[in-house]
């Protein structure tokens, strides 16, 4: 790449003294030529040191334009792309997501406009800046719900590499932000058959039990078809399913409670569980459910992941099993499981009689 600084004579009053304008003559290596005009121009009544000062401010102007076009050839940020609104960017991101990650991704960027109306470059999206947003969030959310928040924001930053917006991720700078460990809510054996009894919501009723002996999302429950039920010989019956949340495919074989559950199998591929994509209409549904089962606990629909969890544990299932079958990237997540059945044995010692 070449870039020379040249002049262009412009229409003047007084032909004897000409007036120029100084532009960028730019010769990119695969033969493209573009000219870019720089705003200064010549003119005829300038004095000597006048005229020094405005091409010396042309030389440097060149100099820093040469620098950031070679940034750009070598596939490092450009001044454009560090001027594109970071949160315009965010909504485009969101909507490539699905399900429950796309809402929360659009609930994030609610928040973003909340915090920043008029918008902010990439180039002001600074430390300084994302501790004022977790400041701005944690006056009216828990710590945990601004770290979910905030996850989005850092990955949207992440993605913004991989597409050459920007050279690092200001976000790997900020303080992780303090949350009390949560506690897994879960439901006993005796509390699933009670909820198993209960004579309505059925499809709900059905859904929640199966995720219960499978540990299955919501999101991966609506999404399930009985092409992905497959049978293996000699294994059973398990599911063969890419979970929505994370990607990544998962093995999760049936026992015979999860295969009573699932009903007779149509003659063609459909949905297993015909609920309303809904969210919350769900758990408003799950929650008239428990209070039938008289089950007097806060527990969502994903409780029933950490029920199937807890229930592997307490049945000798280790550690490692447990995390594949729940599909976690790293152990750290299942760990915590561990903590619910030490708290469960330390419970049932305590009920021993005493003599």
């Amino acid at each position: 790449m070449k870039v020379h600084l040249r002049k262009r004579i412009l229409k003047s009053e007084t032909p004897s003294k000409p007036r120029y304008s100084l532009y960028l003559d730019i010769y990119h290596r695969k033969g493209k030529r573009k000219r870019e005009f720089i705003g200064i121009n010549l003119e005829p009544n300038d004095s000597k040191q006048t005229r020094l000062d405005k091409m010396r401010l042309a030389e440097n102007y060149k100099a820093k334009r040469l620098l950031e076009l070679a940034n750009e050839e070598m596939g490092l940020p450009s001044k454009e792309k560090m001027e594109r609104d970071f949160i315009s960017y965010f909504r485009e991101q969101a909507d490539k997501r699905q399900g429950n990650s796309k809402t929360s991704w659009l609930n994030t960027y609610k928040h973003l406009i909340k915090f920043q109306p008029n918008g902010i470059s990439f180039s002001n999206v600074d430390r300084k800046w994302l501790e004022q947003f977790i400041d701005h969030l944690l006056t009216f959310l828990s710590p945990q719900s601004v770290n979910a928040y905030f996850t989005k924001v850092k990955c949207a930053l992440n993605e913004s590499i991989k597409d050459g917006i920007i050279f690092q991720n200001p976000a790997r700078y900020v303080k992780p932000i303090k949350t009390k460990e949560n506690d897994r809510e879960h439901l006993t054996l005796d509390e699933i058959k009670r909820i198993q009894n209960v004579g309505s919501y059925d499809e709900v009723k059905r859904a929640f039990l199966f995720s219960c002996f499978t540990g299955l999302r919501m999101g991966d429950i609506n999404t399930l078809k009985w092409s992905m039920i497959k049978e293996t010989n000699g294994y059973g019956f398990a599911i063969h399913k890419r979970q929505n949340k994370t990607g990544n495919f998962n093995y999760i074989p049936l026992n015979e409670t999860a295969i009573k559950l699932l009903g007779e199998r149509p003659k063609e591929d459909a949905l297993v569980f015909q609920m309303n994509k809904n969210n919350r209409s769900t758990q408003r549904i799950l929650k008239r459910l428990l209070e039938a089962a008289k089950i007097d606990k806060y527990i969502t629909f994903h409780c029933a992941r950490h029920t199937y969890a807890v229930m592997l544990l307490e049945s000798g299932a280790n550690l490692m099993t447990v995390k594949e079958l729940l599909g976690h990237r790293d152990i750290k997540s299942t760990q915590i499981y561990a903590k619910v059945v030490d708290g469960s044995k330390l419970t049932a010692v305590k009920s021993l009689p005493s003599i």
